[in-house]
């Protein structure tokens, strides 16, 4: 290999300059002022926004013009806010998208093997690919070792043999010594010098990017949409209900002094607006109707077909109207006088009334459910990359905080994967310093590993083991890349965790005959050699080394007159070499990490291809295994002996699961799973992909084969386990963060419907106008979305048993706890509203006073929504300083729609003792937020 000396650092950077960077251009994105046009889109906002004209226009004439203005407005800030919000998080997911360039590469530059991201291969690289790897960019190969290629992303084709040899076939798409960025080592072994990047590539001109997708809906998004679709409903009901309860309170107040023909008008026009609107109403009635138990139905028509229904709604409307105008001739009833119809007082009243019901909807929809989620996951995606999780896919986030059982490797996940060989017995060591060359030859060209000596300290660059083994042949004066130059590899074979052995046949200098050269795990390489070529003490060498948790490996071989040597075929008779121990050092943060899993209750299993002392050494140092090893762990051959009833039954206490397959481990992921388990699984290799796929989350090593990373969940750049609790702790914390968002905003629904729907009852048409409803749902939106979505896990979200991935998000306990919560507010407001009816009247201060008390109590159960699960301190300001920020925003915004908000808001500007007066009467909300908690126990 060392014939191959790459490009130079100038030659890399003139590459780049000519042929660009290796990074395939996204298909344009939408401007964004397009986006926020979307945004009005919303058929209510249409309604609201044409309504608030009509407004203005009527409120012309009478000089109360003010209000429409405010609704705008108000329209105006809370889209624009929910935009915003919205663009940030889609901007969030971009950036994890580009995380996919920054996968290293093995190159070859400088006359040296390094590793590089992705996005810096150029023109003219030559590259380094073994089994398992994505191939990075286009290119033609140099070098190739039973090479067999996935072009099923461009071709279709899962299984193609490629060589360095150019040939004219016509039985594949592409030349076989061609490689094509985006396909997938599936075997073997491989050189090429790159010949395009980016969108010069073959996939870079069909524009088939691969990216995180956005728009899939996880099964909470789902959830939640079912969730918002039952609370639409009703609140179209509710807002009906509330025009008509209006109306008929207008039409019996004589204080209007309406005449005959206004009332008849009035009455007409609600029944029409009610059969227009049958199709919003209809499904909550027959929920009710359902829910008393009565069988009784309103069956609507074309129930299947939403343009025909509306048409014969919208017909059976107009028949009314007209139906109205016949019956009013024959009354002798003058509605056709248009001093009546156009009355000013009257047309106000109607559209003031007809906007107080879409704004209801407006309030009652939680349409900031989805901003929440969105933002929440956004920022947890963010927050676990930096934690070393690298999230693929958006269930994943949420899905991880339900895991009960976690299935983990060894290496590199609770070790430090610093390999270091530490014990050798070679055969025939006579304990001179010179390694038999045989034994060079085997740790040196037996491997695909690389040592990158382009700086200090030294770096592997591929496998840990093999590159451990390279590192102690430097340090005892032997450069691989020397011995390598000096063989001819035929056939090389990887390890793989089924077969449990690597091989390579070859020519070497040294040697006249062709060498076939094995490593391996101990009892295999032993099971293959000759009887005779193995020391009686080799059995208790292995068992010193395995007590000491060292990884073994042996070597073995023979002398061959073979040319090719197939995947199916064992070796047999070799002469054995000798074994090595490795020593990877327990991670000092897995005893804890382990421990804390315990305490969530989550059971963490270990499953390793080692043998079974060492496995056993490493479970009880992590903390997986105490006295009881022997019946906690079990090897993968036995463990495949047993039958599904009888494995069903041990499976629960095994902790250490030894010389497994990847067979084995996909078996015992579809068990537990069996169990009623959410299975996190890790995975390195080609041969994991299986249970990673059939895991509830799987988890891939970063140092692992890019096949293992595609069937993954979420990516594990630093390998460790203490990653794995970290996206535990994050998928808790924004479960939790959406059911803080949805008891403090469906609290406010609560609140605000009943208020409106009771004010008529309690002597005052609107109690709270539409531009303070607005104001109210802005805060409910998106304020507080933003404030509880970036909560971070508190230090209580791993002391308690996971969630069922079944369970409802708004659980009986939260659920009672918004009732109990809403039904203080409104007693309070209720309360307070009958008390100004007859003691002080609604005026202007009154009224004022009653929307600053709605809002105070709104803002403190903010804080409440905070510690709605406790482990944080409601007022804390180094957790969350961006909540702080908001609830301070929110208080500004209050003070400053009171004092300066006038006509538009209904406002007066109040005193400094008043503003006391209220922030401290509201203030007991947060006590009786913490007593109701420690009663209804959450």
């Amino acid at each position: 290999m060392s014939s191959y000396k790459g490009l130079t650092d100038s030659e890399v950077i003139q590459s780049r300059n000519l042929h660009g960077v290796n990074i395939i251009t996204p298909p344009p994105q939408t401007p964004w002022w397009k986006l926020l046009l979307e945004k009005f889109e919303d058929p209510i906002i249409k309604i609201l926004i044409v309504a608030a004209i009509i407004a203005i226009a009527i409120g012309i004439t009478n000089g109360h013009y003010l209000e429409g203005v405010g609704i705008i407005v108000a329209i105006l800030l809370a889209t624009v806010m929910a935009f915003i919000n919205e663009y940030k998080a889609s901007k969030e997911f971009e950036l994890l998208n580009s995380v996919n360039d920054e996968l290293p590469v093995k190159v070859i530059r400088n006359g040296g093997v390094t590793s590089v991201p992705k996005r810096d291969v150029v023109v003219g690289d030559i590259v380094i690919v073994d089994r398992g790897d994505e191939i990075p960019s286009d290119g033609v190969l140099l070098e190739s070792v039973s090479l067999i290629v996935n072009e099923s992303s461009l071709t279709g084709e899962p299984s193609t043999n490629k060589t360095s040899i150019p040939t004219d076939s016509f039985k594949t798409t592409y030349s076989p010594n061609q490689v094509l960025k985006g396909t997938t080592v599936t075997d073997g072994h491989g050189i090429y010098r790159t010949t395009a990047v980016g969108d010069s590539t073959e996939i870079g001109k069909t524009a088939r990017a691969a990216t995180v997708e956005v728009n899939n809906p996880t099964p909470l998004t789902k959830q939640l949409q079912k969730l918002s679709e039952y609370i639409s409903s009703a609140a179209f009901f509710i807002a009906i209900l509330a025009f008509v309860i209006l109306t008929v309170f207008d039409l019996i107040n004589p204080a209007n002094n309406y005449t005959l023909e206004q009332e008849y008008i009035l009455a007409v026009t609600v029944i029409a607006i009610i059969i227009l609107l049958a199709k919003y109403w209809v499904p909550s009635v027959n929920a009710i109707l359902s829910w008393i138990k009565l069988s009784a139905k309103i069956h609507l028509p074309y129930p299947n077909n939403t343009r025909r229904q509306m048409l014969v709604l919208l017909a059976s409307a107009i028949l009314l109207v007209l139906l109205g105008l016949v019956i009013a001739v024959l009354l002798n009833i003058d509605i056709f006088n248009a001093s009546v119809v156009l009355d000013s007082n009257l047309l106000s009243h109607l559209l003031s009334y007809f906007m107080v019901s879409m704004t209801l909807i407006v309030v009652a929809v939680p349409e900031g459910l989805s901003m929440s989620v969105t933002l929440s996951l956004a920022y947890s995606m963010r927050k676990m990359t930096a934690e070393n999780n690298l999230v693929r896919k958006l269930q994943a986030t949420e899905t991880m905080g339900a895991a009960t059982v976690i299935c983990t490797d060894k290496t590199g996940t609770l070790t430090q994967n610093r390999m270091q060989v530490i014990e050798w017995d070679f055969q025939g060591d006579t304990g001179s310093n010179e390694l038999p060359i045989l034994v060079k030859l085997s740790l040196a060209v037996n491997s695909t590993a690389h040592i990158d000596f382009s700086h200090e300290p030294y770096t592997i660059v591929g496998n840990p083991t093999d590159g451990a083994l390279l590192l102690w042949l430097y340090q005892n004066g032997v450069d691989y890349r020397v011995l390598r130059d000096g063989f001819t590899t035929l056939a090389q074979h990887p390890f793989s965790s089924e077969k449990k052995y690597m091989l390579t046949l070859g020519q070497s200098t040294d040697f006249v005959e062709k060498l076939l050269l094995v490593k391996g795990a101990p009892e295999k390489v032993l099971s293959m050699c000759d009887p005779q070529s193995v020391s009686s003490s080799i059995m208790e060498k292995l068992r010193e080394f395995q007590v000491k948790a060292l990884r073994t490996i042996a070597f073995a071989y023979s002398k061959s007159e073979v040319d090719s040597i197939t995947d199916s075929d064992t070796p047999l008779g070799l002469t054995f070499l000798g074994v090595v121990g490795i020593a990877d050092p327990l991670r000092d943060d897995v005893p804890t990490a382990i421990s804390e899993c315990h305490m969530a209750g989550i059971d963490v299993k270990m499953v390793t291809g080692d043998n079974q002392d060492t496995a056993i050494a490493i479970g009880k140092n992590a903390g997986l295994l105490a006295s009881n090893a022997e019946h906690a762990s079990i090897s993968g051959p036995d463990f495949e002996k047993l039958p599904d009833d009888e494995a069903l039954k041990v499976l629960p206490g095994i902790k250490v699961m030894y010389r497994a397959r990847p067979t084995d481990k996909l078996r015992m992921v579809s068990l537990l799973q069996r169990l009623h388990n959410v299975v996190a699984v890790t995975g390195d290799g080609t041969n994991d992909a299986p249970a990673l796929n059939q895991a509830d989350v799987g988890l891939a090593m970063g140092s692992g084969t890019q096949v293992a990373k595609d069937a993954s969940d979420i990516i594990l750049l630093d390998d460790s386990f203490s990653s794995i609790v970290n996206a535990t702790r994050w998928g808790r914390a924004l479960y939790q963060n959406i059911q803080k968002f949805l008891y403090f905003q469906l609290t406010i629904n609560l609140v605000a419907v009943a208020i409106v729907l009771t004010g008529p009852f309690t002597g005052i048409d609107l109690p709270l106008t539409v531009t303070q409803m607005l104001w109210v749902n802005l805060i409910m939106d998106t304020f507080a979305a933003l404030a509880l979505a970036t909560e971070p896990p508190h230090s209580e979200v791993m002391k308690k048993k996971p969630r069922s991935p079944h369970e409802f998000i708004l659980s009986s306990s939260i659920f009672r706890y918004l009732i109990t919560t809403a039904v203080l507010f409104y007693l309070v407001l209720v309360g307070l509203l009958f008390y100004l009816k007859h003691n002080e009247g609604f005026s202007d201060r009154n009224l004022t006073g009653f929307f600053n008390v709605f809002v105070l109590m709104q803002f403190w159960n903010l804080f409440n929504a905070r510690g709605l699960f406790g482990g944080v301190g409601v007022f804390s300001f180094s957790s969350n300083k961006l909540f702080i920020a908001i609830a301070i925003i929110i208080l500004l915004g209050q003070f400053a729609i009171v004092q300066f908000g006038g006509e538009a808001f209904r406002t007066v500007p109040l005193t400094g003792k008043e503003w006391l007066i209220y922030i401290i009467a509201t203030m007991p909300v947060l006590i009786f937020g913490y007593l109701a908690k420690k009663f209804i126990k959450i």
